[in-house]
């Protein structure tokens, strides 16, 4: 019975993870790309305010929990499913933490009034990363939930 609520709450919250990442994909990128660059970069800032800490730490916890249900679980193949969302999840931070995290402070510590003429827009970089993140996590959902309900 722990496992099984240990799993609904890991799949809320790699749904999460994965509903947040499509919004940003489906909404956020479009009108990134769409500004012109001193209100792209304040713009960017104003919505990443939003997003931490409360992302990485869902993200933590969900990978965590994928971690747990593996050591559970009785049956090799569900344990294999959750090792494989555990990896998933973990490329989905590696992702966020070594490409789009550093773009973002980038961006938080540039002054919008003068950005520097030699600057480089990095919304190009940061939506193909963002896209791979976003991927990741949505696979890491649909291994998730197939660990949850295959009768393996």
């Amino acid at each position: 019975m722990v496992t099984q609520l240990l799993g609904v709450v890991q799949l809320v919250l790699c749904g999460v993870v994965a509903g947040v990442f499509v919004s940003v994909a489906l909404s956020a990128v479009p009108a990134f790309s769409a500004l012109p660059p001193d209100r792209y970069v304040e713009v960017h800032r104003l919505l990443g305010r939003g997003y931490h800490p409360a992302m990485p730490v869902i993200v933590n916890v969900a990978t965590g929990l994928d971690l747990v249900l593996a050591l559970l679980s009785t049956s090799a193949a569900r344990s294999a499913l959750f090792v494989t969302g555990l990896v998933l999840l973990i490329g989905t931070q590696c992702v966020s933490h070594l490409r789009n995290v550093p773009i973002n402070r980038t961006l938080a510590a540039l002054d919008v009034t003068r950005l520097p003429d030699n600057w480089e827009d990095p919304r190009t970089r940061w939506r193909g990363w963002h896209y791979l993140r976003t991927a990741l996590a949505l696979c890491a959902v649909t291994v998730n939930a197939v660990a949850l309900v295959a009768p393996v």
